[in-house]
């Protein structure tokens, strides 16, 4: 199988975490990570960090600053589980021809995130990991919890 260059962008915190318990999926891959804050949790991959957005103008920055980083990495596949740096990331991806996979977060049991809404339009596989949020995303994919 040919080595991906596999993106994953997070917010810090309950969303890295989630994405890190799927190391088992891109472990084996060139992986680089988009932050939107400093971490002291080591990571297997060169990382870069953005601007945190919190639903502001920020994010209109975001989309400046993560340009030049995927120009320079060309991922082939962009991974997360949100929050907002999410959007800015899979927009550019996208269009540079890189598969969008995006998994809800664990923390949306009933209800939909922003983020989540948003991806849902904009990701290739689209995966929830709570059966009461099917009516929200019907052309998602069911896939329990992943802790």
């Amino acid at each position: 199988m040919r080595q991906l260059r596999v993106c994953i962008v997070s917010s810090v915190g309950g969303h890295l975490r989630e994405v890190l318990q799927l190391e088992e999926v891109w472990a084996g891959h060139d992986v680089f990570f988009i932050l939107n804050d400093k971490t002291t949790v080591p990571l297997p991959g060169r990382v870069y960090r953005i601007a945190h957005a919190e639903r502001d103008l920020r994010v209109l920055w975001n989309l400046v600053e993560v340009l030049p980083i995927l120009l320079r990495e060309r991922p082939d596949v962009v991974l997360s589980t949100g929050a907002g740096p999410a959007v800015p990331v899979a927009l550019w991806a996208k269009l540079m021809g890189a598969t969008i996979v995006f998994i809800e977060t664990f923390g949306a049991v009933e209800r939909p995130t922003l983020t989540g809404r948003i991806m849902y339009h904009l990701a290739h596989h689209f995966f929830y990991q709570w059966e009461d949020l099917r009516p929200h995303y019907p052309r998602g994919i069911y896939v329990g919890s992943i802790f």
